[in-house]
């Protein structure tokens, strides 16, 4: 072999060997890729099927999601209950101060959850030049860059939109959208399970008749708010209460007349304590009710147990359609402990209905407290 075939071989072996490095690096890279989404696939398994709380279920997902695709802002959209609206239920790197509720194909997560179809947008300036959109929320601040929108589906059903955007146009790719809509399945279903939880959790908290948080709640938010009110020395007071002569209303109006009494009688008192906030409103048992009321005085909570009684009182309650409205009363029993008074739950029961049954024994109709005569 010559010196000139020998330097021409030389050279073939060196652009040989630069093809061989930049094919290894490609497939190092493309190795790389692929471990990176077999991680993102394995954490995200774990983490939904571990954790019932959906906020922070989305916040460790979106976490881990972030590790392998590169984006900077990210929402996602869930169906209400009604199916009429989709609600803002996790964000971030978004400016959002206020609950974010987007009708039917309204916007690019409206329009998503409606075709049921996956969006990928390489220039998001192109996007809002031609459409005048939002992929995020209303109002949004409008820029440059990339964006993904996936539909969320379970059995085929599509139950919310999850979409990221980047900075950079093109930043998110197509390998991207592909990750994302494989991992969509597992986030679906992590939310309808925590959905699912939630449901039967609630099942089991709240009377299916009235709405209001049942025996064994009671029992339970009791026992905390004692413990609580003996750390903090703050007032607690219990009002219970019952309607007047209900077996014979039931026996002149029928059990279902009396199930509508019980739930408008629900209604007043939810409407007349503290229920939404910071109050206990609980169905104690058959037509007796109480009412939980944390960091308020015993002179307080007797004040608003008249006011429901007369609220009560001059309530028209409909029991039947067609039929005339009918009148109901009710008594009640407040008690309370304040100070350095030291009363476990089941005191603190005792006085109250010891209180509900002077009410009754002086005549119905009336609040009494515990330990002073009824209020007239």
């Amino acid at each position: 072999m010559s010196e000139e075939q020998l330097r021409t071989r030389i050279r073939e072996l060196e652009q040989e060997l630069e093809g061989s490095h930049l094919q290894a690096k490609t497939l190092g890279d493309l190795l790389e890729k692929k471990l990176n989404e077999i991680y993102t696939l394995y954490h995200v398994s774990r983490t939904v099927s571990s954790l019932l709380d959906i906020q922070e279920m989305l916040r460790q997902v979106s976490g881990i999601i972030k590790k392998s695709i590169p984006f900077d802002r990210i929402s996602l959209y869930l169906l209400d209950e009604g199916g009429e609206a989709l609600d803002l239920h996790f964000f971030s790197g978004l400016d959002v101060h206020e609950k974010v509720s987007l009708r039917r194909g309204e916007g690019t997560p409206g329009r998503i959850f409606e075709n049921g179809e996956h969006v990928h947008i390489h220039d998001l300036s192109v996007f809002y030049e031609t459409f005048n959109d939002f992929v995020h929320f209303p109002g949004e601040e409008k820029r440059s860059g990339s964006y993904i929108g996936i539909a969320l589906k379970v059995h085929n059903t599509t139950i919310g939109v999850i979409g990221m955007d980047s900075a950079v146009k093109y930043g998110l790719g197509v390998d991207d959208m592909d990750l994302m809509a494989e991992l969509s399945h597992q986030i679906a279903a992590g939310i309808e399970k925590s959905r699912l939880f939630e449901q039967i959790q609630q099942l089991s908290q709240i009377d299916g008749l009235t709405g209001l948080y049942n025996h064994r709640i009671f029992q339970e938010k009791l026992r905390q708010e004692v413990n609580r009110r003996n750390r903090t020395q703050k007032p607690l007071s219990l009002i219970m209460l019952d309607i007047d002569h209900f077996k014979q209303f039931n026996d002149n109006y029928g059990h279902q007349a009396g199930d509508s009494v019980l739930k408008e009688l629900s209604e007043i008192i939810t409407s007349q304590s503290r229920c939404t906030t910071i109050d206990v409103c609980c169905r104690y048992g058959g037509e007796e009710f109480a009412i939980i009321m944390p960091e308020l005085e015993l002179h307080n909570a007797v004040r608003v147990a008249e006011r429901l009684r007369k609220v009560v009182e001059n309530n028209a309650f409909t029991v039947k359609e067609g039929n005339p409205d009918v009148k109901v009363t009710i008594s009640l029993g407040a008690a309370g402990v304040t100070g350095a008074d030291d009363l476990s739950p089941e005191e603190l029961v005792k006085k109250a209905d010891d209180a509900l049954y002077l009410s009754k024994k002086n005549g119905r109709n009336r609040v009494s407290f515990s330990p002073l005569d009824p209020v007239k």
